[in-house]
């Protein structure tokens, strides 16, 4: 296998702390010093590295999958977007590892990244925040700024309403948040955004409308009781502590700093605030604070919380690497779908406990599951905390030093591998054994990464050579041995870019490496004593790696002058160990004796080699005459024992080791049988240079480097010397190729790099490859070679880069990039076969996928088969189930792609389509919902089901998207309850006097009216407001006089009190139209679900249809026209906005439950979609 271009990360920089993401392509990407680093946890191995930014990575948001996937417009590739701190944000294209567009910010760091996509015409913005609070928003695909704007307050973080993209909210480092309603790719905001400080459970403190106003803060009740105790405490003792107090203020400061501000995924409005001790539910509609979940003194602090849209589940990271789940409490008097579908009674509540009404109101959040606590180090911290967002059932963590965790909730009974398989409901109080009884949350798969920094590395290429004791001298695969300053030695497969082996060897940063045999490993190190900077206590091991057996080698325990080097004989034979202040020691590695201890007055080497002048080959040959032109791989390891050794068992191969010293004199000894049996010393007059810094010799060709740079070639057979180009100072290496034969060398300087080829006429050399150092690229620490064209360098950042000298790219594409268990990922085909694959996969039906392209297309077959051999063998037996529907398979196949598109709009096409079938009386009772809500339509769990019967089970749609309309009005009776119960100011207080009246609670309104001061400025409008809300309306006077009263306030401008009058009337439709006239289309929908009967509601519907259809918003009417059961407008929509092979798929699936479209119709599509597939490549067999 050939090795390719790669990149090896190491560690990560702080600056990379949070910048992670997890994309429904089941692909993690991290940044990691300079780099993006993208993880397939499924296989737990690295699959790409890009690279390089100019400075660290900050953010790294993989584009999202939620429009529609076509060849040409719209085809599914790996794409991410990754800002850095010198202001420039990089759209990678994963698959070819190439970049796409750069966006520069003018030297501002980057904080935060949010892609902005519209599923409508497929197009995407990146909005961008850097430094300052400066927020931009550029084109995807043209690369061009849009707009800019700026806030007054520094702004950390970007999140944007998952309902509503209009709306968006900004936290600032205060504590504080912004939040616009009229966030555009087109247009710049408004500056009349809202300011709010929430700090503890009782809503704001202070809200402003004007950009800059300060804006103070409650205190928090945590916080006040903190502060009452240390109060008590001094009074009590008589004396208080004031750094105790210092303490108490600092660590109050520290819980008060809002650490993450996220949008609930499945439920509209709600908004999580995330402190280090607690974390406040919001409702931003509002801005109260409805609900908080507090830790107790005991537990460690919140760092991260992600909440779930298929369940109402929160997993939550702490500050000792803990995951903890926690899933929402089900309350009676919060009416969810699921509850109101059940044809069986729920489990009762346990006898021994009986909830309070205030229980049964509050919104509460149960710990369920936790993972064990990671022991954390400097070296190994949290820098990454992602959910996978398709399943959600998998939550990975990143550290600091490159490792990555995976943890599942795991259903142990069923095949579930998606959260709403894993959890059958909501958490009940007292009985959390139900969700405990077969789900474990596990650790199920682990990236190993690197627990400290690179100290040396060691390629175990060698020279070819046969040895007498059983071990091939040929490796089998490329491997690289890392020291590292703990004193662990990592042993590197080159082409997967896995850790093999981690050996903990030494206690002390290793010096050096060298591979005495495939399995066998020469480290040494050494501990500095005292003040010395040459004396210490040195430490030389054999490490063998498969066993892991530890051998020490040199017995010395004293102190002595520490190691500089040792170098191993190319035939293995002897090694010869330099010191900094006392001679050399030369050592038999067969015997693992001392052979010879030169004087300490003896040449100290600056450099040290060993002439490979003999191999075992010739040494054969030429003690066996007989044998020159046999063959050498032919003979067996018996005979090469016996003509190795003589009657003596004496060695007969001679070895020659050359050093040069400090005064650039240049020694050869020359070793034979066990004992020095020459000592030449060539004086500095002879090879012409006066100091000799670093060494290297291959056949007859030595290379000598100096103090300046320069480079000098001799040919020790001709005694000629000639001088290479000086092209930088301060060599560090020089380093031959081991196997190759045109002498190739590679010269590492402090400026960079370069790569020479010395041909077999030695005429001249030829430089092969260059390197130069300049302010965006890491400087090279060391390098190795990894074969014929591929270097290994280690870079000051950590990472290890595997170059090719015959190009130019630093990285590969993910085909060419060797991968150790490749895992199913459509996203890397191309275009073309990723549809093809798609549609085999839909139609499926059998294991087999027996299938025929067209002669034009068959280059696609292989990488369809491979794609096809990698899904597991349980989902393909499920596609291709005998009673599996067409939507079922879509559905499936949506989930194996990671097409959110796809999933939203199969999950609710199979409920809709199901309910109308089995429900066609009452079915538009049940089924009137709004269009965001449906936008938030997620996942589902397994639909195949065995009975023919079989519907799509309502345990797995969105528990806040589809209720009937009794059910939907419980449910935001409890929310407007909750509102009433946490209100705080004058503007909650008319928020829910607006909502009871429009719900047709006057009671609850008149109430709220009636506790109304008397020194306040508004009891007289109170008061009389409530006179009205009681009185009798049903005379015709007074219906007329508050009708023409009403109508005048619309005209006059003020919308919602007029709606409020009609709503008390009785005349809802009226309002609902007016609504609608005035563009509250969204508040039409909410108040016709609420008050109206069923023909009404239509009306109401039908016409937001109309006005989506103007416009150019086909999605949001398509997913009404499903609640409304138009599904020939359904399909008609699809076919226009010219989504065919979904428009075909839906036209299946209406025929398999029962709906048949119009015949001509029908034919003409499925005719159309037949030529279309042609075209693609692939037989369609009649």
């Amino acid at each position: 296998m050939n090795l390719s271009s790669k990149i090896i990360t190491t560690s990560s920089h702080p600056q990379n702390r949070g910048a992670c993401d997890w994309g429904w392509c089941g692909l993690v990407g991290y940044g990691s010093h300079r780099y993006v680093v993208v993880a397939d946890l499924a296989s737990s191995q690295v699959t790409q590295v890009l690279g390089i930014h100019k400075e660290n990575v900050t953010c790294v948001k993989w584009k999202p999958e939620d429009t529609h996937h076509d060849v040409v417009v719209n085809p599914y590739t790996l794409t991410l977007a990754a800002g850095d701190t010198s202001g420039d944000v990089i759209i990678w294209n994963v698959t070819k590892g190439e970049l796409k567009s750069t966006f520069s910010g003018n030297g501002r760091s980057v904080r935060d990244i949010t892609w902005n996509t519209n599923p409508e015409t497929s197009e995407a913005s990146i909005l961008v925040l850097y430094n300052k609070s400066d927020v931009i928003m550029w084109d995807f695909l043209t690369s061009s700024q849009l707009w800019r704007t700026s806030f007054s307050e520094p702004v950390s973080n970007i999140f944007i309403d998952p309902f509503n993209r209009d709306n968006a909210i900004f936290l600032c480092d205060d504590s504080s948040i912004l939040m616009i309603d009229d966030l555009q790719p087109r247009a710049a905001p408004s500056q009349k955004y809202r300011r709010i400080n929430f700090y503890g459970a009782t809503g704001p403190s202070k809200e402003t409308v004007q950009p800059g106003e300060d804006s103070g803060g409650l205190r928090r009740n945590s916080s006040s009781l903190n502060k009452f105790i240390n109060m008590t405490t001094s009074l009590i003792t008589g004396s208080a502590d004031s750094r105790s107090s210092r303490k108490s203020v600092s660590e109050d400061d520290k819980t008060s700093q809002c650490l993450q501000v996220v949008y609930h995924p499945g439920i509209r409005h709600v908004v999580f605030m995330v402190y280090p001790t607690q974390v406040d539910i919001i409702d931003v509609e509002v801005c109260i604070v409805v609900s908080t979940i507090r830790l107790d003194s005991k537990s460690s602090f919140f760092v991260r919380v992600l909440p779930c849209k298929q369940k109402d589940v929160l997993y939550c990271l702490h500050e000792n690497g803990c995951i903890t789940i926690r899933v929402r409490r089900q309350d009676k008097s919060h009416c969810t779908y699921t509850e109101s579908q059940r044809t069986q009674p729920s489990t009762p509540v346990s006898p021994e406990y009986v909830e309070t009404p205030s229980e049964r109101s509050d919104i509460a959040y149960d710990l369920i599951w936790q993972s064990d606590a990671v022991r954390l180090s400097n070296q190994s911290t949290v820098y990454g905390f992602c959910v996978h967002p398709g399943s959600e059932t998998g939550a990975a963590l990143i550290f600091s030093d490159g490792k990555i965790l995976l943890w599942e909730l795991v259903n142990t009974r069923d095949r579930g591998w998606i959260l709403e398989d894993v959890l059958p409901g909501l958490s009940v109080k007292g009985q959390k054994n139900l969700l405990m009884d077969g789900n474990r949350f596990l650790l199920t798969g682990m990236i190993k990464g690197f627990p400290s920094y690179i100290s040396t590395i060691k390629s175990n290429l060698q020279k070819p050579l046969t040895t007498i004791n059983g071990v091939e001298s040929k490796p089998k695969e490329a491997l690289l041995a890392l020291g590292l300053d703990n004193g662990a030695i990592l042993i590197l497969d080159i082409q997967t870019g896995q850790i093999e082996r981690e050996l903990s060897v030494h206690s002390n940063t290793v010096k050096g490496i060298e591979w005495l045999y495939q399995d066998t490993l020469f480290s040494w190190t050494c501990s500095k004593s005292g003040g010395s900077s040459s004396m210490g206590r040195n430490e030389v091991l054999l490490t063998t790696i498969q066993s892991g057996v530890v051998e020490v080698f040199r017995h010395r325990n004293k102190l002595e002058s520490i190691i500089t080097d040792i170098k191993v004989s190319p035939l293995r034979q002897y090694a010869v160990i330099s010191f900094k202040a006392q001679g050399l020691e030369v050592w038999c590695l067969q015997t693992k004796s001392l052979l010879r201890e030169m004087h300490d007055k003896f040449h100290h080497p600056r450099a040290l080699t060993w002439a490979p002048t003999f191999t075992w080959k010739t040494v054969v040959r030429q003690r066996t005459p007989n044998v020159i032109n046999k063959d050498f791989s032919e003979m067996s390891q018996a005979d090469i024992h016996n003509l190795l050794h003589d009657r003596e068992n004496r060695w007969v191969a001679r070895e020659q080791c050359v050093l040069a010293d400090r005064d650039g004199a240049i020694c050869r000894i020359t070793l034979e049988e066990r004992a020095i049996s020459d000592l030449t010393i060539f004086p500095p007059e002879v090879n012409g240079m006066s100091s000799v810094t670093h060494i290297a010799m291959k056949d007859d060709i030595m290379i000598l480097g100096d103090v300046t740079g320069a480079l000098y070639l001799m040919n020790t057979s001709k005694k000629t010397m000639k001088s290479a180009p000086k092209p930088y100072s301060g060599m560090r290496t020089i380093l031959f190729h081991p196997t190759s034969s045109d002498h190739r060398f590679a010269v590492l300087y402090d400026q960079g790099m370069d790569v020479w080829m010395l041909p077999q006429n030695q005429d001249q050399l030829k430089l092969l490859r260059s390197f130069k150092h300049n302010k965006s690229t890491p400087k090279i620490q060391s390098m190795e070679w990894a074969d014929l064209n591929h270097i290994s360098m280690v870079m000051d950042d950590g990472s290890i880069h595997i170059v090719d000298i015959t190009s130019s790219k630093i990285t590969c594409s993910w085909i060419q990039r060797n991968l150790m268990n490749t895992e199913f990922c459509p996203h890397t085909l191309p275009a073309q076969a990723s549809t093809l694959l798609k549609y085999l996969l839909q139609n499926a039906s059998s294991p087999d996928m027996v299938y025929r392209l067209s002669s034009d297309k068959e280059y696609l077959r292989p990488c369809i088969d491979d794609q096809l051999q990698l899904i597991d063998r349980d989902t393909l037996n499920r596609l291709t189930h005998i009673n599996s529907s067409t939507g079922q398979r879509c559905l499936l196949t949506a989930r194996v792609f990671g097409d959110e598109f796809d999933v939203n709009f199969w999950t609710a096409a199979l409920y809709f389509l199901s309910r109308a079938r089995d429900q066609p009386d009452n079915f538009k009772d049940q089924l009137l919902l709004s269009m965001d809500d449906c936008q938030s339509l997620t996942s589902t769990g397994s639909t195949v089901e065995t009975g023919s019967d079989a519907v799509h089970s309502s345990d797995r749609i969105l528990l806040d998207c589809l209720q009937s309309q009794s059910c939907f009005l419980r449910q935001q009776l409890h929310r407007v309850e909750q509102h009433n119960k946490k209100r705080t100011s004058t503007e909650h207080r008319q928020k829910c006097i607006e909502h009871f009246t429009m719900m047709g609670r006057e009671e609850e309104a008149t109430k709220i009216l009636l506790e109304t001061d008397f020194q306040s400025g508004h009891y007289r409008e109170d008061y009389l407001q409530a006179c009205l809300m009681s009185c009798d309306r049903t005379n015709t006077t007074a219906q007329s006089t508050l009708k023409l009263v009403a109508t005048h306030l619309i005209i006059s401008g003020k919308l919602q009190e007029g709606v409020e009058i009609l709503c008390l009337l009785g005349k809802v439709l009226d309002a609902c139209k007016y609504l609608q006239t005035y563009d509250q289309w969204q508040q039409a929908a909410w108040l016709a679900k609420l008050r109206l009967n069923d023909k009404e509601c239509e009306e109401i519907y039908l016409k937001w249809i109309e006005h989506l259809i103007s416009g150019k918003q086909m999605l949001q009417a398509i997913f009404i026209m499903m609640s409304l059961g138009k599904f020939d407008d359904v399909l008609k929509t699809l076919l226009y906005i010219g989504y065919l092979e979904t428009g075909v798929s839906f036209l299946k699936a209406c025929q398999e439950h029962g709906f048949q479209l119009p015949k001509d119709e029908s034919e003409a599509i499925l005719e159309k979609y037949g030529s279309h597939i042609e075209r693609l490549g692939l037989v369609v067999s009649d």
